[in-house]
Protein backbone atom coordinates (compact mmCIF):
# COMPACT_ATOMS: atom_id res chain seq x y z
CA UNK A 1 0.00 0.00 0.00
CA UNK A 2 1.29 3.51 -1.03
CA UNK A 3 0.22 6.76 1.60
CA UNK A 4 -0.03 9.75 -0.53
CA UNK A 5 -0.43 13.51 0.20
CA UNK A 6 -2.14 15.01 -2.37
CA UNK A 7 -2.15 18.69 -3.39
CA UNK A 8 -1.74 19.59 0.62
CA UNK A 9 -1.64 22.92 1.95
CA UNK A 10 -1.50 24.26 5.54
CA UNK A 11 -1.23 28.39 5.87
CA UNK A 12 -0.23 29.70 8.89
CA UNK A 13 0.10 33.69 9.37
CA UNK A 14 2.06 35.84 7.11
CA UNK A 15 1.56 32.90 4.43
CA UNK A 16 4.03 30.56 6.31
CA UNK A 17 3.33 26.43 6.49
CA UNK A 18 3.43 24.18 3.16
CA UNK A 19 1.82 24.36 -0.16
CA UNK A 20 0.52 22.11 -2.64
CA UNK A 21 2.37 19.50 -1.14
CA UNK A 22 2.59 16.19 -3.03
CA UNK A 23 4.23 12.91 -1.69
CA UNK A 24 4.15 9.47 -2.05
CA UNK A 25 5.88 7.39 0.65
CA UNK A 26 5.90 3.55 -0.68
CA UNK A 27 6.10 0.48 1.95
CA UNK A 28 9.45 -1.05 2.14
CA UNK A 29 10.84 2.18 1.33
CA UNK A 30 12.61 4.67 3.26
CA UNK A 31 12.21 8.50 2.85
CA UNK A 32 13.91 11.59 3.81
CA UNK A 33 12.11 14.72 4.58
CA UNK A 34 14.75 17.37 4.75
CA UNK A 35 14.99 20.97 4.44
CA UNK A 36 16.28 24.33 6.54
CA UNK A 37 14.48 24.97 10.01
CA UNK A 38 11.15 26.22 8.62
CA UNK A 39 11.04 24.85 5.34
CA UNK A 40 7.55 22.73 6.73
CA UNK A 41 9.00 19.11 7.73
CA UNK A 42 7.45 19.26 11.07
CA UNK A 43 4.09 20.69 9.74
CA UNK A 44 3.87 17.76 7.09
CA UNK A 45 4.47 15.12 10.03
CA UNK A 46 2.08 17.19 12.22
CA UNK A 47 -0.45 16.77 9.11
CA UNK A 48 0.17 12.68 9.11
CA UNK A 49 0.24 12.30 12.56
CA UNK A 50 -3.10 14.23 12.91
CA UNK A 51 -1.67 17.07 15.39
CA UNK A 52 -2.89 19.51 12.06
CA UNK A 53 -5.58 19.75 9.49
CA UNK A 54 -4.77 20.38 6.03
CA UNK A 55 -6.61 23.49 4.53
CA UNK A 56 -7.12 22.21 1.03
CA UNK A 57 -5.81 18.51 0.21
CA UNK A 58 -6.38 14.98 0.89
CA UNK A 59 -4.23 12.06 2.67
CA UNK A 60 -4.63 8.90 1.59
CA UNK A 61 -3.48 4.95 2.09
CA UNK A 62 -3.33 4.58 5.89
CA UNK A 63 -5.57 4.50 9.04
CA UNK A 64 -4.07 6.12 12.57
CA UNK A 65 -3.78 2.73 13.99
CA UNK A 66 -0.89 1.84 11.74
CA UNK A 67 1.23 4.67 12.90
CA UNK A 68 4.21 4.51 14.65
CA UNK A 69 5.56 7.95 15.92
CA UNK A 70 8.81 9.61 17.25
CA UNK A 71 8.31 13.11 17.59
CA UNK A 72 11.40 15.53 18.14
CA UNK A 73 10.66 16.11 21.76
CA UNK A 74 9.04 14.01 24.23
CA UNK A 75 7.84 14.94 27.64
CA UNK A 76 7.60 11.98 29.57
CA UNK A 77 6.19 12.35 33.36
CA UNK A 78 9.46 12.45 35.49
CA UNK A 79 8.10 10.41 38.51
CA UNK A 80 7.21 7.51 36.20
CA UNK A 81 10.54 5.23 35.60
CA UNK A 82 11.44 3.97 32.06
CA UNK A 83 9.63 0.49 32.28
CA UNK A 84 6.78 1.85 33.66
CA UNK A 85 6.03 4.70 31.02
CA UNK A 86 6.72 1.62 28.53
CA UNK A 87 3.82 -0.72 29.79
CA UNK A 88 1.47 2.34 29.98
CA UNK A 89 2.34 2.97 26.44
CA UNK A 90 1.90 -0.68 25.27
CA UNK A 91 -1.07 -1.18 27.13
CA UNK A 92 -2.84 1.52 25.21
CA UNK A 93 -1.89 -0.17 21.65
CA UNK A 94 -2.65 -3.31 23.51
CA UNK A 95 0.71 -4.66 22.86
CA UNK A 96 1.72 -7.32 26.35
CA UNK A 97 3.98 -6.14 28.75
CA UNK A 98 6.48 -9.06 28.18
CA UNK A 99 7.87 -7.08 25.27
CA UNK A 100 9.02 -4.32 26.89
CA UNK A 101 12.57 -5.85 28.58
CA UNK A 102 13.88 -6.39 24.44
CA UNK A 103 12.47 -3.09 23.86
CA UNK A 104 14.64 -0.86 26.81
CA UNK A 105 17.09 -3.83 25.77
CA UNK A 106 16.80 -2.36 21.84
CA UNK A 107 18.15 1.18 23.24
CA UNK A 108 20.64 0.59 25.69
CA UNK A 109 18.32 1.17 28.60
CA UNK A 110 17.65 -2.65 29.84
CA UNK A 111 19.90 -2.05 33.05
CA UNK A 112 18.24 1.54 33.50
CA UNK A 113 14.50 0.87 33.30
CA UNK A 114 13.82 0.45 37.00
CA UNK A 115 14.97 4.70 37.43
CA UNK A 116 12.81 7.62 36.59
CA UNK A 117 12.69 9.60 33.82
CA UNK A 118 14.14 12.30 36.18
CA UNK A 119 17.11 10.47 36.35
CA UNK A 120 18.01 10.36 32.65
CA UNK A 121 20.30 12.46 30.54
CA UNK A 122 18.86 13.69 27.29
CA UNK A 123 20.25 11.04 25.57
CA UNK A 124 18.60 8.61 27.38
CA UNK A 125 15.29 10.77 27.22
CA UNK A 126 15.61 10.53 23.50
CA UNK A 127 16.08 6.72 23.28
CA UNK A 128 13.44 6.09 25.46
CA UNK A 129 11.74 8.16 22.96
CA UNK A 130 13.06 5.72 20.30
CA UNK A 131 11.77 2.62 21.93
CA UNK A 132 8.39 4.32 22.67
CA UNK A 133 7.93 4.55 18.93
CA UNK A 134 8.80 0.81 18.46
CA UNK A 135 5.87 -0.53 20.51
CA UNK A 136 3.50 -2.38 18.32
CA UNK A 137 3.54 -3.25 13.96
CA UNK A 138 2.36 -0.46 12.78
CA UNK A 139 3.75 -0.23 9.24
CA UNK A 140 3.87 3.33 9.04
CA UNK A 141 6.91 4.52 11.10
CA UNK A 142 7.32 8.28 11.10
CA UNK A 143 10.27 10.33 13.08
CA UNK A 144 10.43 13.41 13.33
CA UNK A 145 14.45 14.72 13.84
CA UNK A 146 15.34 11.17 15.55
CA UNK A 147 19.43 12.19 15.59
CA UNK A 148 18.38 15.15 18.11
CA UNK A 149 20.55 14.29 21.26
CA UNK A 150 21.57 10.73 19.85
CA UNK A 151 25.78 10.05 20.13
CA UNK A 152 27.02 8.82 17.06
CA UNK A 153 26.81 4.86 17.99
CA UNK A 154 23.31 5.57 18.71
CA UNK A 155 22.89 7.23 15.38
CA UNK A 156 24.35 4.22 13.78
CA UNK A 157 22.11 1.63 15.54
CA UNK A 158 19.17 4.12 14.50
CA UNK A 159 20.15 3.97 10.71
CA UNK A 160 20.15 -0.32 11.28
CA UNK A 161 17.00 -0.27 13.01
CA UNK A 162 15.45 1.87 10.36
CA UNK A 163 17.02 -0.15 7.55
CA UNK A 164 15.42 -3.13 9.31
CA UNK A 165 12.19 -1.66 9.29
CA UNK A 166 12.36 -1.43 6.04
CA UNK A 167 13.16 -4.44 5.22
CA UNK A 168 9.78 -5.85 7.16
CA UNK A 169 7.83 -4.07 4.02
CA UNK A 170 7.47 -0.85 6.65
CA UNK A 171 6.96 2.68 5.29
CA UNK A 172 9.52 4.97 6.85
CA UNK A 173 9.24 8.33 6.81
CA UNK A 174 11.82 10.96 8.84
CA UNK A 175 12.84 14.11 8.73
CA UNK A 176 16.15 15.37 9.40
CA UNK A 177 18.23 18.60 8.63
CA UNK A 178 21.12 16.51 8.53
CA UNK A 179 21.75 15.98 4.69
CA UNK A 180 24.70 13.34 5.03
CA UNK A 181 22.17 11.18 7.34
CA UNK A 182 19.48 11.19 4.64
CA UNK A 183 21.99 10.59 1.76
CA UNK A 184 23.23 7.30 3.68
CA UNK A 185 20.05 5.51 4.64
CA UNK A 186 17.03 6.85 2.36
CA UNK A 187 15.54 5.62 -0.85
CA UNK A 188 14.16 8.69 -1.83
CA UNK A 189 14.34 12.23 -0.59
CA UNK A 190 11.72 15.36 -0.65
CA UNK A 191 13.67 18.19 -0.42
CA UNK A 192 11.61 21.50 0.97
CA UNK A 193 12.40 24.96 0.99
CA UNK A 194 9.83 27.59 1.90
CA UNK A 195 7.19 25.12 2.38
CA UNK A 196 7.44 24.13 -1.16
CA UNK A 197 8.97 20.78 -2.38
CA UNK A 198 11.64 21.77 -4.45
CA UNK A 199 13.05 18.19 -5.51
CA UNK A 200 11.54 14.80 -5.04
CA UNK A 201 12.63 10.87 -5.91
CA UNK A 202 15.16 8.51 -5.78
CA UNK A 203 18.17 10.25 -4.52
CA UNK A 204 20.88 9.00 -6.65
CA UNK A 205 18.80 9.83 -9.60
CA UNK A 206 18.00 13.59 -8.65
CA UNK A 207 22.29 13.53 -7.93
CA UNK A 208 22.81 12.39 -11.70
CA UNK A 209 20.28 14.26 -12.89
CA UNK A 210 21.11 17.55 -11.55
CA UNK A 211 25.48 16.90 -11.77
CA UNK A 212 25.89 16.79 -8.42
CA UNK A 213 27.80 14.85 -5.91
CA UNK A 214 26.10 14.98 -2.76
CA UNK A 215 22.28 16.15 -0.97
CA UNK A 216 24.14 18.87 0.26
CA UNK A 217 25.33 20.28 -2.76
CA UNK A 218 21.97 19.51 -4.57
CA UNK A 219 20.00 21.46 -1.88
CA UNK A 220 22.58 24.80 -2.30
CA UNK A 221 22.06 24.25 -6.25
CA UNK A 222 18.25 24.31 -5.85
CA UNK A 223 18.07 26.47 -3.09
CA UNK A 224 20.60 29.19 -4.86
CA UNK A 225 18.27 28.90 -8.36
CA UNK A 226 15.29 29.36 -6.18
CA UNK A 227 16.28 32.79 -4.19
CA UNK A 228 17.87 34.11 -7.93
CA UNK A 229 14.25 33.70 -9.21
Amino acid sequence: MTVELLNITKTYKKNRGVHNIEVTIDAGEITALVGANGAGKSTIIKLLTGQLMQDEGEIIGFSKEALRYMPDDLNFPDTLTAAEILALLANLKKVPSDKIPKLLEQVGLADKGHLRVSEYSKGMRQRLNLAQSLIGDGDLYILDEPTNGLDPFWIATLKKMLVDEKEKGTHVLFSTHLLSFAEEIADQVIMLHEGEVIAKGNIQTLLTTYHCQTLEQLWLTLTSLENVQ
